[in-house]
């Protein structure tokens, strides 16, 4: 069968059209294509091991030494719904560039869930939330410093709601990069709804850098015994603790305009906020 010139001519424009979809350029201009990959480092599997808290997961699997399990998800099928279970919106989507792509000056809200495990414990359960920048030129993902970071990354903002009332994590204010919430074992499960957010939104500030997936969101659930210090990212790591530590994250990447999406339901649940619906600040 011989096609005709305007049937090929047709074919090729929704073979471009599909790619586009699928490669995650924006709407108009400022793509990521110009960006790299790069090799996984360190920082891309707290899972099995991280230098802040100094634990292999490898050794630590059964349920019973998990205080709490921590989930972090994001519309990573960029189809305006975030669903429970859904395999488009985590597990290695999260993990492996670009994971979540935003627009400079797009939010997107992130589903944090905390799935209790025990309930005899002394103490407080400490809930985290930590975000950096990911060095995709070395091994082990970590700048030399914090301004070598700051030069070489995007930029992110974490708002507990879409009206930016209060601002939670900011990758560019090493003061703001780790924020802990404290649920005290006396009403536990019962309070945590009260004391950590259910979903919080991030805000894509500064376009990355080289890099996809240079910006990374961790999430953790630790316990720790009653008047322990709140700990900063510098200081060194406890003896291993009674129940270790779990961890979640997602990596982001920033691009200069938003990525396409296909809405199954119109945005309903406000899960992205474009940067024409709402005033700058």
């Amino acid at each position: 069968m011989k096609l005709s010139t305007k049937a090929i001519c047709s074919f090729a424009a929704l073979t471009v059209t599909v790619s586009t979809l699928l490669s995650g350029e924006p709407q108009s201009g400022g793509g990521i294509s110009n960006r790299q990959k790069g090799s996984e480092t360190k920082q891309d599997l707290p899972g099995d091991f991280h230098s802040y808290y100094g634990q292999k997961l490898n050794r630590y699997r059964d349920l019973n030494r998990r205080i709490a399990r921590i989930d972090l998800d994001a519309d990573l099928n960029y189809d305006g719904s975030i669903r429970q279970g859904d395999q488009q919106d985590q597990g290695g989507f999260e993990q492996t560039p670009p994971g979540l792509i935003l627009g400079e000056g797009e939010m997107s809200k992130i589903v944090v869930e905390v799935k209790p495990y025990r309930i005899d414990f002394d103490g407080d359960v400490v809930v985290g939330l930590e975000v950096c920048g990911i060095n995709r030129a070395a091994e082990s993902g970590e700048f030399g410093s914090f301004e070598e970071e700051q030069q070489a990354v995007g930029r992110v903002r974490v708002w507990r709601d879409a009206a930016r009332t209060e601002l939670l994590l900011d990758s560019a204010n090493p003061q703001m990069r780790l924020i802990e919430f404290a649920i005290s074992a006396d009403r536990y499960p019962a309070n945590l709804p009260s004391i950590i957010p259910r979903f919080v939104y991030v805000e894509g500030v500064k376009p990355s850098g080289a890099y996809l997936g240079d910006i990374r969101l961790l999430g953790t659930v630790a316990h720790r015994g009653k008047g322990d210090p709140t700990r900063g990212v510098d200081t060194p790591s406890p003896p291993l603790k009674l129940f270790r530590t779990a961890f979640d994250h997602i990596l982001i990447t920033v691009q200069e305009e938003p990525v396409r999406k296909d809405f199954v339901n119109n945005n309903a649940e406000g899960v992205w906020v474009s940067p024409a619906s709402r005033s700058t600040k």
